[in-house]
Protein backbone atom coordinates (compact mmCIF):
# COMPACT_ATOMS: atom_id res chain seq x y z
CA UNK A 1 0.00 0.00 0.00
CA UNK A 2 1.64 3.34 -1.09
CA UNK A 3 1.73 6.21 1.44
CA UNK A 4 2.16 10.19 1.18
CA UNK A 5 5.10 11.99 3.14
CA UNK A 6 4.19 16.59 3.26
CA UNK A 7 7.72 17.74 4.89
CA UNK A 8 9.34 14.40 5.71
CA UNK A 9 6.26 13.79 8.04
CA UNK A 10 4.58 10.36 7.40
CA UNK A 11 0.78 10.56 6.98
CA UNK A 12 -0.79 6.80 6.99
CA UNK A 13 -2.26 5.87 3.70
CA UNK A 14 -6.16 7.29 2.45
CA UNK A 15 -6.94 3.84 3.27
CA UNK A 16 -6.33 4.35 7.11
CA UNK A 17 -8.04 8.11 6.93
CA UNK A 18 -11.29 6.64 7.53
CA UNK A 19 -10.18 5.61 11.00
CA UNK A 20 -10.57 7.40 14.58
CA UNK A 21 -7.93 9.60 14.83
CA UNK A 22 -8.03 9.14 18.98
CA UNK A 23 -8.39 5.81 20.60
CA UNK A 24 -9.82 5.59 25.07
CA UNK A 25 -6.95 5.41 26.97
CA UNK A 26 -6.90 2.93 29.69
CA UNK A 27 -5.07 3.45 32.92
CA UNK A 28 -5.96 0.43 34.51
CA UNK A 29 -2.56 -1.24 33.88
CA UNK A 30 0.16 1.35 33.09
CA UNK A 31 2.77 -1.24 31.02
CA UNK A 32 5.72 -0.24 29.61
CA UNK A 33 6.34 0.31 25.97
CA UNK A 34 7.15 -2.93 24.07
CA UNK A 35 9.85 -3.52 21.59
CA UNK A 36 9.19 -2.62 18.08
CA UNK A 37 7.72 -5.64 16.27
CA UNK A 38 9.33 -6.94 13.29
CA UNK A 39 6.09 -5.76 10.98
CA UNK A 40 5.89 -2.27 12.29
CA UNK A 41 8.64 0.15 11.14
CA UNK A 42 9.87 2.87 12.35
CA UNK A 43 8.52 6.33 11.64
CA UNK A 44 10.61 9.35 11.97
CA UNK A 45 10.74 11.34 15.81
CA UNK A 46 8.19 14.51 15.14
CA UNK A 47 10.58 16.55 17.28
CA UNK A 48 13.55 15.96 15.13
CA UNK A 49 11.44 17.25 11.63
CA UNK A 50 10.71 19.98 14.03
CA UNK A 51 14.37 21.37 14.90
CA UNK A 52 16.81 18.96 13.94
CA UNK A 53 16.98 18.88 10.28
CA UNK A 54 16.92 22.58 10.26
CA UNK A 55 19.91 22.90 12.25
CA UNK A 56 22.09 22.80 8.96
CA UNK A 57 20.85 25.34 6.87
CA UNK A 58 18.48 27.47 9.15
CA UNK A 59 20.00 27.15 12.86
CA UNK A 60 20.24 30.73 13.06
CA UNK A 61 16.46 31.17 12.04
CA UNK A 62 14.36 32.19 14.71
CA UNK A 63 11.83 29.56 15.64
CA UNK A 64 10.42 31.44 18.91
CA UNK A 65 9.65 34.38 19.48
CA UNK A 66 8.22 35.54 22.68
CA UNK A 67 7.07 39.07 24.62
CA UNK A 68 8.29 38.00 27.98
CA UNK A 69 5.71 38.39 31.45
CA UNK A 70 6.23 39.75 34.76
CA UNK A 71 9.89 38.85 35.73
CA UNK A 72 10.54 37.19 32.38
CA UNK A 73 12.37 39.16 29.80
CA UNK A 74 11.47 38.79 26.13
CA UNK A 75 13.12 35.92 23.77
CA UNK A 76 13.89 35.53 20.61
CA UNK A 77 14.93 31.56 20.56
CA UNK A 78 16.65 30.13 17.19
CA UNK A 79 16.28 27.29 15.66
CA UNK A 80 19.67 25.56 17.20
CA UNK A 81 18.92 27.44 20.68
CA UNK A 82 15.66 25.36 20.94
CA UNK A 83 17.35 22.00 19.92
CA UNK A 84 19.49 22.92 23.02
CA UNK A 85 16.76 23.44 24.98
CA UNK A 86 14.90 20.73 24.34
CA UNK A 87 17.93 18.31 24.14
CA UNK A 88 18.82 19.66 27.97
CA UNK A 89 15.04 19.22 29.30
CA UNK A 90 14.86 15.48 27.24
CA UNK A 91 18.18 14.20 29.95
CA UNK A 92 16.76 16.26 32.95
CA UNK A 93 13.59 14.35 32.34
CA UNK A 94 14.83 10.75 31.70
CA UNK A 95 17.94 11.40 34.52
CA UNK A 96 14.72 11.64 37.18
CA UNK A 97 12.99 8.69 36.04
CA UNK A 98 10.79 9.67 33.04
CA UNK A 99 10.72 7.09 30.55
CA UNK A 100 9.24 6.16 27.05
CA UNK A 101 5.36 5.75 27.31
CA UNK A 102 5.35 7.80 30.70
CA UNK A 103 2.17 10.56 30.85
CA UNK A 104 3.77 14.26 31.25
CA UNK A 105 1.61 17.00 32.35
CA UNK A 106 2.54 20.88 30.63
CA UNK A 107 0.28 22.87 33.36
CA UNK A 108 1.76 26.19 32.14
CA UNK A 109 0.52 29.08 29.60
CA UNK A 110 1.40 29.09 26.03
CA UNK A 111 5.55 30.17 26.55
CA UNK A 112 8.87 29.41 25.38
CA UNK A 113 9.27 26.76 27.95
CA UNK A 114 5.70 25.36 26.87
CA UNK A 115 7.16 24.30 23.60
CA UNK A 116 9.81 23.04 24.55
CA UNK A 117 8.71 20.53 26.90
CA UNK A 118 6.35 19.41 24.20
CA UNK A 119 8.99 18.42 21.47
CA UNK A 120 11.19 17.34 24.52
CA UNK A 121 8.61 14.89 25.21
CA UNK A 122 8.61 13.65 22.28
CA UNK A 123 12.02 12.99 21.68
CA UNK A 124 12.28 11.03 24.52
CA UNK A 125 8.91 9.10 23.38
CA UNK A 126 6.84 10.18 26.80
CA UNK A 127 3.16 11.25 26.25
CA UNK A 128 2.50 14.71 26.61
CA UNK A 129 -0.97 16.25 27.97
CA UNK A 130 -1.85 20.32 28.08
CA UNK A 131 -4.79 19.67 31.07
CA UNK A 132 -5.51 23.91 31.12
CA UNK A 133 -4.20 25.79 33.22
CA UNK A 134 -6.96 27.67 34.17
CA UNK A 135 -8.47 24.46 35.84
CA UNK A 136 -9.71 24.32 39.47
CA UNK A 137 -7.78 21.91 41.60
CA UNK A 138 -10.53 19.06 41.97
CA UNK A 139 -10.72 18.95 38.02
CA UNK A 140 -6.97 19.16 37.76
CA UNK A 141 -6.75 16.75 40.40
CA UNK A 142 -9.01 14.51 38.25
CA UNK A 143 -7.35 14.85 35.06
CA UNK A 144 -3.68 13.99 36.46
CA UNK A 145 -5.07 11.22 38.54
CA UNK A 146 -6.61 9.71 35.04
CA UNK A 147 -3.81 9.97 33.18
CA UNK A 148 -1.41 8.78 35.78
CA UNK A 149 0.96 11.83 34.97
CA UNK A 150 4.41 10.91 36.67
CA UNK A 151 5.81 14.48 35.71
CA UNK A 152 4.52 18.20 35.65
CA UNK A 153 5.70 21.28 34.48
CA UNK A 154 4.25 24.05 35.89
CA UNK A 155 5.20 28.08 37.06
CA UNK A 156 4.50 30.19 40.03
CA UNK A 157 3.42 33.79 38.03
CA UNK A 158 0.24 34.61 39.32
CA UNK A 159 -0.01 36.80 36.15
CA UNK A 160 -2.06 40.02 35.83
CA UNK A 161 -5.05 39.21 38.15
CA UNK A 162 -3.70 39.97 42.03
CA UNK A 163 -6.52 37.55 43.20
CA UNK A 164 -5.86 34.62 40.72
CA UNK A 165 -3.52 31.73 42.58
CA UNK A 166 -0.50 30.72 40.73
CA UNK A 167 -0.57 27.57 38.63
CA UNK A 168 2.14 25.82 41.43
CA UNK A 169 -0.62 26.68 44.39
CA UNK A 170 -3.61 25.26 42.43
CA UNK A 171 -0.98 21.66 41.60
CA UNK A 172 -0.12 21.68 45.15
CA UNK A 173 -4.05 21.84 45.94
CA UNK A 174 -4.19 18.81 43.09
CA UNK A 175 -1.70 16.65 44.45
CA UNK A 176 -3.26 16.89 48.12
CA UNK A 177 -6.67 15.71 46.37
CA UNK A 178 -5.41 12.73 44.89
CA UNK A 179 -3.08 11.63 47.77
CA UNK A 180 -2.85 7.98 47.58
CA UNK A 181 -3.50 7.93 43.55
CA UNK A 182 -1.01 10.22 43.00
CA UNK A 183 2.10 8.92 40.88
CA UNK A 184 3.87 12.46 40.39
CA UNK A 185 7.49 12.27 40.55
CA UNK A 186 8.35 15.12 39.26
CA UNK A 187 7.49 18.66 39.23
CA UNK A 188 9.26 21.42 37.52
CA UNK A 189 8.46 24.53 38.88
CA UNK A 190 9.13 27.85 35.39
CA UNK A 191 9.82 30.94 36.81
CA UNK A 192 11.94 33.52 38.22
CA UNK A 193 14.44 32.08 40.71
CA UNK A 194 15.30 33.37 44.45
CA UNK A 195 11.41 33.51 45.19
CA UNK A 196 9.77 32.13 48.19
CA UNK A 197 7.62 29.44 46.31
CA UNK A 198 6.64 26.26 48.48
CA UNK A 199 8.60 23.25 47.22
CA UNK A 200 8.62 19.71 48.35
CA UNK A 201 11.88 18.58 48.75
CA UNK A 202 12.92 15.58 46.32
CA UNK A 203 9.85 15.96 43.88
CA UNK A 204 10.07 19.80 43.34
CA UNK A 205 12.33 21.82 41.66
CA UNK A 206 13.14 24.73 39.59
CA UNK A 207 13.18 24.62 36.22
CA UNK A 208 16.16 26.68 34.90
CA UNK A 209 18.16 25.43 38.00
CA UNK A 210 17.75 22.15 37.02
CA UNK A 211 17.99 21.73 33.20
CA UNK A 212 20.33 23.90 32.42
CA UNK A 213 22.50 21.54 33.94
CA UNK A 214 22.25 18.88 31.53
CA UNK A 215 23.87 18.21 28.28
CA UNK A 216 22.23 19.63 25.16
CA UNK A 217 22.19 16.90 23.11
CA UNK A 218 20.26 14.01 23.56
CA UNK A 219 19.56 10.95 20.11
CA UNK A 220 15.37 11.30 19.73
CA UNK A 221 14.02 7.53 20.22
CA UNK A 222 12.99 5.36 17.79
CA UNK A 223 9.31 5.38 17.62
CA UNK A 224 6.67 3.04 15.92
CA UNK A 225 3.46 4.51 14.59
CA UNK A 226 1.79 2.74 17.17
CA UNK A 227 3.50 4.13 20.05
CA UNK A 228 1.21 7.11 22.43
CA UNK A 229 2.24 10.38 21.95
CA UNK A 230 -0.12 12.86 23.22
CA UNK A 231 -3.06 12.41 25.23
CA UNK A 232 -6.07 15.06 24.56
CA UNK A 233 -9.07 15.98 26.63
CA UNK A 234 -12.21 16.88 25.15
CA UNK A 235 -12.09 20.51 25.62
CA UNK A 236 -14.69 22.17 27.98
CA UNK A 237 -14.91 19.14 30.23
CA UNK A 238 -14.02 18.80 33.74
CA UNK A 239 -14.23 16.54 36.60
CA UNK A 240 -13.82 12.09 35.69
CA UNK A 241 -13.42 12.77 31.77
CA UNK A 242 -11.50 10.25 29.96
CA UNK A 243 -8.37 11.57 27.28
CA UNK A 244 -8.06 10.35 23.94
CA UNK A 245 -4.65 9.03 23.24
CA UNK A 246 -3.09 9.53 19.76
CA UNK A 247 -0.30 7.44 18.41
CA UNK A 248 3.04 8.63 16.75
CA UNK A 249 1.57 8.04 13.41
CA UNK A 250 -1.72 9.22 14.06
CA UNK A 251 -0.24 12.63 15.57
CA UNK A 252 2.04 12.92 12.68
CA UNK A 253 -1.13 12.74 10.31
CA UNK A 254 -2.59 15.43 12.55
CA UNK A 255 -0.20 18.37 12.73
CA UNK A 256 0.10 17.63 8.50
CA UNK A 257 -3.48 18.08 8.79
CA UNK A 258 -3.97 20.87 11.40
CA UNK A 259 -1.40 23.31 9.01
CA UNK A 260 -3.14 22.19 5.70
CA UNK A 261 -7.03 23.14 7.05
CA UNK A 262 -5.70 26.50 8.69
CA UNK A 263 -3.09 27.35 5.99
CA UNK A 264 -3.29 25.77 2.66
CA UNK A 265 -0.87 27.89 1.03
CA UNK A 266 1.73 27.42 3.38
CA UNK A 267 2.64 31.16 4.71
CA UNK A 268 -0.75 32.43 5.31
CA UNK A 269 -0.42 34.09 9.06
CA UNK A 270 -2.64 32.32 12.09
CA UNK A 271 -4.44 34.47 14.24
CA UNK A 272 -3.08 34.52 18.32
CA UNK A 273 -6.56 33.88 19.51
CA UNK A 274 -6.72 30.32 17.27
CA UNK A 275 -3.56 29.45 18.95
CA UNK A 276 -4.46 30.51 22.10
CA UNK A 277 -7.70 28.74 21.91
CA UNK A 278 -6.24 25.78 20.61
CA UNK A 279 -3.56 25.65 23.74
CA UNK A 280 -6.01 26.30 26.06
CA UNK A 281 -8.08 23.54 24.83
CA UNK A 282 -5.09 20.16 25.10
CA UNK A 283 -3.80 20.61 21.35
CA UNK A 284 -0.47 21.20 20.18
CA UNK A 285 -0.51 19.69 16.68
CA UNK A 286 -0.39 23.02 15.66
CA UNK A 287 2.90 24.37 17.03
CA UNK A 288 4.46 20.90 15.82
CA UNK A 289 3.53 21.27 12.38
CA UNK A 290 4.36 24.99 12.47
CA UNK A 291 7.96 24.17 13.74
CA UNK A 292 7.78 21.44 10.96
CA UNK A 293 7.28 23.69 8.36
CA UNK A 294 10.64 25.57 9.77
CA UNK A 295 8.33 28.74 10.73
CA UNK A 296 8.40 31.40 13.28
CA UNK A 297 6.30 31.07 16.23
CA UNK A 298 5.35 34.53 17.64
CA UNK A 299 3.81 34.66 20.90
CA UNK A 300 3.20 39.00 21.76
CA UNK A 301 2.07 39.65 25.47
CA UNK A 302 -1.64 39.67 24.31
CA UNK A 303 -1.65 36.34 22.69
CA UNK A 304 0.09 34.46 19.72
CA UNK A 305 0.56 34.26 15.85
CA UNK A 306 2.31 31.86 13.26
CA UNK A 307 4.09 33.01 11.05
CA UNK A 308 5.32 31.24 7.83
CA UNK A 309 8.51 30.26 7.06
Amino acid sequence: MIGKTYDNVSILPVAHARQRFGQPADYAVMSRIQPLPRHAPPVPNISALCIDRHLGDHGDRIAISWDGAGARPDRRVSYRTLHEEVCRLANALTDQGVQRGDRVAIHLPLMVESIVAVLACIRIGAVHVVPGEDLDAPSLAERLAECGAVAVLTGHDAGDVADHASPKAVLDRALAIIGSRCRMQLVLVVGPGGEDVPMKPGRDHNYDAMVDWYEPDFTPVVMSPDDPLFLLHPPGRSGRTRGVTYTAGRYSRLTTYAMDMLAPRGNVEIPGSLLDMAWNAGQTSLLVSMLAKGGTITIPAGGARLEGC
